[in-house]
């Protein structure tokens, strides 16, 4: 497609998230949000207050089949993202699909089927790959920057917003397992969980995971709507350094530690070694700063534009939905571990 034509953009789910997509297309050259479907006639309202613009519907078909949409955007509850990615494949519209990209296994094999089948772009909407700091450590890790990493520890907590259809291990552990998935590049060999629900049976709102590597990397995942403050941190401990990543710091959101431990023959006794700590500097690198959910409509855009692929794709989106399913096993049976053979494994 030529990168000079505008793409119509069609809209699928007008929540608070939906909204979001609405604005950040509307800022963006060489696209066109033409259309906005929701059940819900108030949100409708508020998509065409925000848009005068756009054309409403409340029938998914109608805007699937509307000639001026090239792409759908679909941000509508998680339970229903398979249902209309798979409408708009079948209708011949690119998709980005909010995250998770389904809540079961065989539906998001199907959508990847879909996608090699259509010939279309299908893009999760794994919105901290496109956040700079995320990518700076990524390259960070790639690099060696930090020795060989030995452990991450992700926390992400809030009171609220809870989810209706989805417990708290789709709702924010996706993100998190997203981004482990970037920034080793592998997939994991087991995962073992607990959670349990406070505030409405047999719907999780704590949930602690951890998930270990062939290499011997390990990962400790804590997600809940149920916590008196909003947290997005991540550390990082490799062999020669240690980063802390934190979403909520504007100034300064990573932070690299020269500290460590490390081994040193023991005088004291013949061929034997003591373990001593060393504490240097702490470095604040620059991280450009940009929108990550714009940076990831942009990406999308551009891929639809040129026909290239994308970061976030139907396979790297059915690997988090397996795992993310091997979670949630693993907390119905009370911490049991689950092994992992994913059907599609890192490029």
């Amino acid at each position: 497609m030529d990168g000079d034509v505008s793409i119509g953009i069609g809209l699928i789910g007008c929540g608070q998230w939906g909204l979001n997509y609405l604005r950040a297309f509307s800022d963006l050259d060489g696209c066109q949000l033409v259309a906005a479907c929701d059940v819900s006639p108030d949100r409708l309202r508020e998509a065409r207050r925000r848009n005068r613009d756009v054309r409403t519907t409340s029938e998914l078909s109608e805007l699937i089949a509307a000639p001026d949409v090239n792409a759908v955007i679909i941000a509508t509850q998680a339970t229903r993202h398979y249902e209309a990615a798979a409408a708009a494949l079948k209708g011949g519209k690119d998709v980005l699909v909010e995250k998770p990209m389904t809540t079961d296994v065989a539906e998001a094999r199907r959508l990847r089927e879909l996608v090699q089948a259509s010939g279309r772009l299908l893009m999760v909407g794994h919105v901290f790959r496109y956040n700079p700091a995320v990518t700076f450590i990524q390259q960070l890790l790639a690099s060696g920057g930090l020795g060989q990493l030995e452990y991450l520890s992700f926390t992400r907590t809030n009171l609220g917003p809870i989810r209706s259809d989805v417990n708290v291990v789709w709702d924010l552990m996706t993100h998190d397992v997203s981004i482990l998935l970037h920034f080793l590049n592998e997939s994991p060999t087991w995962v073992s969980a607990h959670g349990a629900a406070y505030l409405r049976p047999e719907c999780e709102d704590v949930a602690f995971a951890t998930i270990g590597f062939k290499k011997g990397v390990v990962a400790n995942i804590r997600a809940s709507w149920l916590d008196p403050r909003k947290v997005r941190e991540i550390t990082l401990v490799g062999t020669s350094k240690m980063a802390f990543f934190n979403d909520l710091d504007p100034t300064e959101p990573v932070r690299i530690y020269d500290k460590g431990a490390m081994r040193e023959p023991s005088y004291e006794s013949f061929g034997e070694f003591k373990l001593v700590t060393r504490s240097g500097d702490v470095v604040s690198p620059p991280i450009s700063a940009s929108e990550p959910l714009k940076n990831q409509c942009q990406h999308f855009l551009k891929a639809v534009q040129d026909r290239t692929p994308v970061l976030s794709d139907a396979d790297d989106g059915l690997r988090v939905v397996e795992i993310v399913a091997a979670i949630n096993r693993s907390i119905a049976q009370k911490g049991a571990p689950e092994s992992l053979a994913l059907a599609a494994t890192p490029g």
